[in-house]
């Protein structure tokens, strides 16, 4: 196992300060409960309970990679920068199943290393990458410019990060749930510190995305829309809808937004912007492998019918393992919220039914591989005009 951070779980701890909407009981994979139970480890004393990233991380992440039977396969300070075959790139046909997989490692001092294997599973995630503030797709004209008062989405806003936003004019764009985690968090601030304003901005006319239904199951994201929304009624949040930004300016007081609204120009002011305008998945070290993605979401072609946001239209994902989740690529995988592409309806249980798929087709068991089960909990959700809205009823 390959671990770009200094420790376990290094991307999590990034949003560590922020709670999930699933409770424990989605969040622990049964053959992990087997391996640390059998080591006298206590599971979280209330499992209907939601942790935030830290606890996830030290309370079950921690322990199960101290485990020796996990701990002694990780490799720390690897970061993948590339995946090929030993001996030959994409191009290349003849004798390609038998050859090894070939990754290159750039490793914490800095050097490069290339390490062998039958099989590769990237679960790399996507909370590195970004989708760009422009609804284009790309990044707005004029980004480099005001490098550093653009930030990534989820920051701990009334933890480490408090100095950032008191006192200041934040905007946050976008229409999900890391959007209104960071509304609620920054309107909270704005009571304890003068001055501290907040703007959201979205790029249609409503932010479907955050579910306050009483249906959801997951009690904790019901509550955030409706949480939301009554700091917009109250005035906490001023809520701009319906803008496009195509350019950023630095400003002597921070960055102006431009772009459309409506039809007309339009621009905003803000001290310091939030992208909480979802992800993406990082292809770039693929490109030597053989990828069948969808042309849309950009997850694998047979998975991306159950996930496409423009589609998916109910509070479940259908039952998935190693068939939808395979390449031309024989023994190469994207799992996890990679898997997922740009849609943004991936929760871990998911990716835990994934995994223990494809390593029992790895393991050569093709029943268990074949026989995948997965209950997730129900939004209590659904829109019946995703294809205009761009909305997902799912997180």
């Amino acid at each position: 196992m390959l671990e770009s951070g200094d420790h376990v779980a290094s991307s999590i701890r990034l949003w560590g300060h922020t709670r999930l909407f699933s409770p424990w009981r989605h969040l622990i994979d049964p053959a992990s409960r087997r391996l640390l139970e059998a080591a006298a480890w206590s599971g979280p004393a209330n499992e209907g309970h939601a942790p935030t990233g830290h606890e996830l991380v030290d309370d079950y992440l921690a322990p199960l990679a101290a485990l020796p039977e996990i701990g002694s396969r990780i490799r720390f300070g690897a970061r993948v920068v590339a995946v090929t075959r030993e001996g030959m790139d994409r191009t290349r046909t003849a004798g390609r199943e038998k050859a090894p997989f070939l990754l290159r490692l750039q490793t914490a001092d800095g050097d490069f290393v290339d390490l062998t294997g039958r099989a590769v599973i990237d679960a790399s995630g996507t909370y590195s990458t970004p989708n760009p503030l422009g609804s284009s797709g790309l990044d707005p004209i004029g980004t480099a410019d005001v490098d550093g008062l653009v930030l990534h989405a989820l920051p701990d806003v009334l933890g480490a990060d408090r100095t950032r936003f008191a006192g200041k004019h934040t905007v946050v764009v976008g229409a999900g749930h890391s959007a209104a985690n960071t509304l609620i968090a920054l309107a909270e601030l704005a009571k304890a510190e003068p001055g501290t304003r907040v703007t959201w901005l979205i790029r249609n006319p409503s932010a479907i995305r955050v579910s306050s239904s009483p249906n959801d199951e997951l009690a904790d994201r019901a509550k955030l829309g409706s949480r939301v929304d009554r700091r917009v009624h109250t005035g906490q949040v001023a809520l701009v809808d319906s803008f496009e930004i195509s350019r950023l300016q630095a400003t002597d007081d921070g960055v102006r937004l431009l772009g459309r609204r409506r039809g007309d120009q339009a621009f905003l002011d803000g001290d310091v912007v939030v992208n909480a305008t979802g992800f993406r998945p990082d292809l770039s070290m693929l490109r030597e492998v053989r990828l069948e993605l969808d042309d849309i979401v950009e997850a694998p072609k047979r998975l991306a019918p159950l996930i496409d946001p423009n589609l998916h239209s109910c509070g479940t994902v259908s039952p998935h393992g190693f068939t939808e989740l395979r390449h031309p690529e024989p023994g190469f995988f994207v799992v996890g919220m990679k898997s997922y592409g740009r849609a943004p309806t991936f929760l871990l249980a998911t990716g835990y039914e994934q995994v223990r798929s494809i390593t029992a087709w790895l393991d050569g068991d093709m029943p268990a591989a074949t026989e995948v089960q997965l209950t997730l909990p129900a939004t209590g959700v659904c829109s019946t005009d995703l294809g205009s809205s761009g909305g997902s009823c799912c997180s």
